[in-house]
């Protein structure tokens, strides 16, 4: 994993007053990825991840809890090689799954991801939002939804990693840059709160 300086911009890559100055890079034929096993659980049915994506290969995790098909819960750019975004929670069985219809094939292209958890909901579409550079996506392949108040494996007390689909490294590895990355503990966040559309109409990041 590499640290990279200088200045990228917004999601056409133009120049803007809002800038982050270092992303890192990920190289899966390095075994590159992050990982973390929190010591007590966190809320397990309401959480945000969001983050600045410029893939170099189809297919790749970006966010995961769980080591095994036993019980793994993961956000992946480029889903069976489809250059789609998707996210599921898979053990022995899919207890969901959402895959945007949408394809992100620009190499060149940093992309704003956003993913808003939230169980809790009535309404079972609202459970799970996928944005991209501020846009819900709602054009859907056949989802499947979690049961109201489910309890997905992200922020169980397993091994959660940034850049792989298994928490241990086993998985899809992601090859790209991620910047600017958080995860919102508790919260179904909008994409407002990590960024917004600029005067020309373009999603940047916030300061």
């Amino acid at each position: 994993i590499t640290v990279d300086g200088g200045d990228w911009l917004g999601a056409d890559g133009t120049n803007s007053a809002k800038r982050i100055s270092r992303s890192l890079r990920f190289d899966s034929a390095d075994s590159a990825y992050l990982s973390r096993t929190p010591s007590s659980a966190g809320n397990r049915k309401t959480w945000t991840w969001s983050g600045w994506v410029k893939k170099h290969t189809n297919m790749g995790g970006l966010f995961t809890s769980g080591t095994s098909n036993n019980a793994v819960n993961y956000i992946t750019f480029g889903y069976n090689n489809s250059d789609t975004i998707a996210f599921l929670n898979y053990a022995n069985g899919f207890q969901y799954f959402v895959e945007t219809t949408s394809v992100y094939r620009d190499p060149n292209a940093w992309y704003h991801i956003v993913v808003a958890f939230d169980s809790t909901q009535s309404t079972d579409t609202d459970r799970i939002k996928i944005y991209v550079n501020g846009v819900r996506q709602t054009e859907l392949g056949t989802p499947s939804w979690p049961a109201q108040d489910f309890e997905g494996n992200i922020n169980a007390v397993d091994t959660m990693a940034i850049g792989s689909t298994y928490g241990n490294g086993t998985g899809d590895l992601y090859s790209g840059y991620l910047a600017d990355v958080h995860f919102v503990d508790g919260q179904a966040l909008a994409p407002t709160n990590f960024g917004e559309f600029d005067d020309n109409n373009v999603w940047q990041a916030k300061e």
